[in-house]
Formats: structure tokens, C-alpha cells, sequence
């Protein structure tokens, strides 16, 4: 009965999101209908095959040397507290139609199944349910295809120098789907991450090649912590919370060819010390499209942003390279705020309410006067951090944020040549809208906000805005 609901929600899932059928999993064995229950031994040594209706009771150990084969249409029925160890070998052998069944009864939490040092395994054609960590991987190799975790703190974890190819596999409603540490590699590629707190959480110089994966409505689809010397390109993001979260990542980490829709927050977050590369993206809807914060520059490139809150968000100390994107039909095209100076080129700005948007505290004549460094220090002291980066922040800063040499909208562009030069203009919000700013904790001072330079524009729209050799459509991403 239990397994019934279990595969049901996982029809009704695959109804909802338009899921291939290929990958669902027909109805497993019951439990009823084949030999057993049998209490898997122990400890297994040598060479040992087990189908049919099995439980799995305490602390089983495939002793190094040993290999244990499960054949497809078996039904595990894990006890509370059971788990198995791996120092030799696995092989699940489910097959489509005829999956292995892994999985406890209602409300009963497991262990799952940990793979040591020099373990081998194949896990395929699964489906595991209700683990602590239904498979964890320990400086040992795995392949995991068809696979289908759900309801477990975390479905695989990769904790130290494993290596694993997974493939085609359904993460559902777990805290993490996929957690990747410790200079552990692999391969995560076709699979869907739905409904789980973390879809896929890389950190400690863990670098797993990631592609052709859809995220659907997890809170974070994936999360990046430290450099990340790898590739996140051709994923389907789509009404996440968030879509990629990125934290002190170099310009190593690399964010391409993505489709971003309908993301709640944002689609890509870059904060503390990040300054990724992110080129050739499609991103629509939401609040952000890209939101960058804390010391961080990211390299902005040839992407198409549209129908955004803020497409672009920069925020504290910004020095990013923002050329040749598309900014479009947004409420604010391009955000900048406390001493944020990025490069701009090359973009073409259209049907935005605002083009550009300079935040209250986007003032090279307070950090002239006043300065933020030291409060950014005694900010830091407060906080007890000890990042060195800290004292990299810079203390000069010029006088106006350059946007020459960008594409405005035909009625933008004929304000501007009617207008002249360093003037205000309707789609631009700087310091012609708001002359003088105060700052608390700053006496009665008063300080000039930035302006915007925005002449010489662009005559033409640059053609070479925007995508590369892609529109942004989920097809051409290989779904």
C-alpha cells in the first residue's frame, strides 16, 4: 500500500511538470507476490544475488572483496536505524518496468547506503525513499542512472574525492538532492530536481560537471560555495525560489547557456567576493535576473534579461563587465548602488521603465568626503570576520558611471540627440533626479549623487547583443 503511494505521487509529479514517459517507473513488485520476506545476511562475503521481497535489518556490511547483486522487481524494506555499508561491491539492477524498490515503511527513517573507500558500484533503475543520506560516496565510484530519491535529507552525497555519473535521475522533495564536497568529480547530467529545499550543493573544491538538468520549484536550484572551477551550461531553471546561488566563486566558474524562468527571487545570485562568469543566459521573470552584492564583479555577458523587476542588480562595490547583453521590457534595467562602477558597453537597453537606476548611496562625492571604507571595517569587526579581502575594497572612485557606447530605444535615443549632453532623460534615474542625498550617522552633511554618462550612444543596434547560437527555447536545450 505504501509503495502504491509512493509511485503515485511520483506520476501525478511527472503529469504536472510534463516529464518524458520514458522515465517513469511502472509499478514495482509487491511485496506479496514474491518469495520472502528475506532478512538480508549481515555480512556479505564472496558473491551473493538477492531478489524477491527483502528486509534490510541493523548494520549490513559487503565485506571488501564481496560483490552483492539485487535483481530488478525487488522490494527492500528497510528497518528504523538499518543501513548498509559498501567496502566491495554493489550492483542494483533494476530495469525499467521492473524497478528495485528501496524503501521503508510510513514514517520509518533509515541510514541509506554508504559506499567506503575503494567501492565500486551500479545503482539502476531505483527508487529509495525515506534515508538519512540514501546514497553517500566515500573516496569510492559510482553510476547512478534512473534513479529516483525522495523524501530524505539528502538522495547522493559525494563527500570526499568520490567520483560518480549520474544520470537520467529524479531528486524529489529531499533537503538536498545532490551534495557534492571535497574535491569529488563526476557527471550530473539529465536529471530533475523538483521540490527540494537544495536541488544541487557543490562546496570544498568539489567540481561535478553539470548539464542538461532542469530545476523546478526548489527553494535553491543550485548552490555554490568557493571556487568552482567548472561549467554550469544548457539547465532548464524554472520557478525556484532562486536559481543559482553563487559564494566567493572566481571567474572560473562559469554560467552559460541557461534558460532562467519564472524565478521568484532571482535567477542568479552572485555574492561575497564572487565574480563568476556569466554569458549566453535566457532569463524572464521574476525579481532579479542577476543580483550581485559585497565586493563582488561578475563578467555580465551576451545574455538576454527580460520582463524583471531589476534585470540587473549591483550592489556595493561593483566593478563588473557588463557587455553585450539585451535588457529588456524590466522595470529597471540596470540597478548600481553604493560606489558601483561597473563597465558598460555594448548593451542594448529597450522597453525598460527605467533604463538605468543609481541607488541613494551611489555617491563618488561621499566616498570622496567621507568614505564607506571604514564603516565596511568596523561593519566586518562587529561581524568577527577575518577575510582578507577586506582591506582590497577600493578608495577611489570616479565621478559618474559611464554608459557610453550602448543601444537605447528609438524614443530614449531621439530624447537624448534633442536634450544633448549631461542633461536629464526620462529612462535614466541619477543624480538629475536627485541632486543631494544625506546619509544618517553623517551629520547634516549633504552629498551629490552620481550621474549617469550616456553620450555618445550607439547609432545602430549593436547585432551582436545578446544570444549566441541559441534563442533561449527549452528545446534547443536538449529536452
Amino acid at each position: 500500500m505504501k509503495v502504491t503511494r509512493f509511485l503515485a505521487a511520483l506520476v501525478s509529479a511527472a503529469l504536472l511538470t510534463g516529464l518524458a514517459a520514458a522515465q517513469l517507473h511502472s509499478a514495482p513488485t509487491d511485496p506479496d507476490t514474491v518469495s520472502g520476506p528475506d532478512t538480508i545476511p549481515a555480512e556479505i562475503t564472496g558473491e551473493v544475488i538477492l531478489e524477491g521481497a527483502l528486509v534490510l535489518e541493523g548494520d549490513v556490511m559487503v565485506k571488501g572483496g564481496a560483490v552483492l547483486t539485487i535483481l530488478a522487481g525487488s522490494v527492500v524494506r528497510p528497518r528504523p536505524g538499518s543501513g548498509m555499508t559498501v567496502q566491495g561491491q554493489l550492483r542494483i539492477q533494476g530495469e525499467k518496468g521492473r524497478p528495485v524498490v528501496i524503501v521503508p515503511s510510513e514514517g520509518v527513517q533509515w541510514k541509506g547506503i554508504t559506499f567506503l573507500s575503494g567501492a565500486e558500484g551500479t545503482v539502476t533503475w531505483v527508487e529509495i525513499g525515506g534515508a538519512g543520506t540514501a546514497l553517500s560516496l566515500i573516496a569510492s565510484r559510482l553510476s547512478i542512472d534512473d534513479a529516483f530519491v525522495s523524501g530524505s535529507k539528502t538522495a547522493i552525497h559525494l563527500v570526499r574525492e568520490a567520483s560518480a555519473q549520474i544520470t537520467d535521475c529524479q531528486l524529489k522533495d529531499n533537503q538536498i538532492g545532490i551534495a557534492v564536497d571535497m574535491k569529488s568529480v563526476g557527471r550530473v547530467s539529465g536529471c530533475l530536481f523538483e521540490g527540494n529545499e537544495v536541488g544541487l550543493g557543490i562546496a570544498s573544491g568539489g567540481v561535478p560537471e553539470i548539464s542538461g538538468n532542469r530545476f523546478v520549484g526548489n527553494s535553491l536550484g543550485i548552490q555554490v560555495h568557493q571556487r568552482y572551477p567548472g561549467k554550469i551550461e544548457g539547465n532548464l531553471f524554472r520557478e525556484n525560489k532562486a536559481g543559482i546561488r553563487l559564494y566567493q566563486n572566481g571567474p572560473d566558474t562559469i554560467v552559460e547557456k541557461n534558460r532562467f524562468v519564472d524565478n521568484q527571487d532571482a535567477s542568479v545570485l552572485a555574492l561575497s567576493y564572487t565574480s563568476p562568469t556569466i554569458r549566453n543566459n535566457f532569463m524572464s521573470g521574476g525579481k532579479y535576473g542577476i543580483f550581485v552584492n559585497q565586493f563582488s564583479s561578475p563578467r555580465i555577458l551576451d545574455n538576454r534579461i527580460e520582463k524583471m523587476e531589476e534585470a540587473v542588480h549591483l550592489n556595493k562595490k561593483n566593478a563588473s563587465e557588463f557587455v553585450g547583453n539585451v535588457v529588456a521590457d524590466s522595470k529597471v534595467g540596470l540597478f548600481c548602488d553604493f560606489s558601483s562602477y561597473p563597465r558598460i558597453r555594448d548593451n542594448l537597453f529597450a522597453g525598460n521603465d527605467l533604463h538605468i537606476k543609481l541607488g541613494k548611496f551611489q555617491s563618488s562625492n561621499w566616498e570622496g568626503r567621507a568614505g564607506s571604507k571604514r564603516l565596511v571595517m568596523q561593519a566586518a569587526t562587529r561581524a568577527g570576520s577575518r577575510n582578507p579581502r577586506l582591506a582590497e575594497g577600493p578608495e577611489e572612485f570616479p565621478e559618474a558611471v559611464d554608459a557610453t557606447g550602448n543601444w537605447w530605444d528609438k524614443k530614449t535615443l531621439r530624447e537624448m540627440k534633442n536634450k544633448g549632453e549631461a542633461v536629464e532623460i526620462s529612462t535614466l534615474y541619477d543624480g538629475h533626479d536627485l541632486d543631494k542625498v544625506t546619509y544618517e550617522g553623517f551629520g547634516d552633511e549633504s552629498y551629490t549623487l552620481d550621474k549617469v554618462l550616456y553620450w555618445p550612444a550607439l547609432e545602430k543596434e549593436p547585432v551582436t547583443a545578446g544570444l549566441k547560437g541559441w534563442k533561449g527555447n527549452s528545446g534547443e536545450l536538449g529536452f
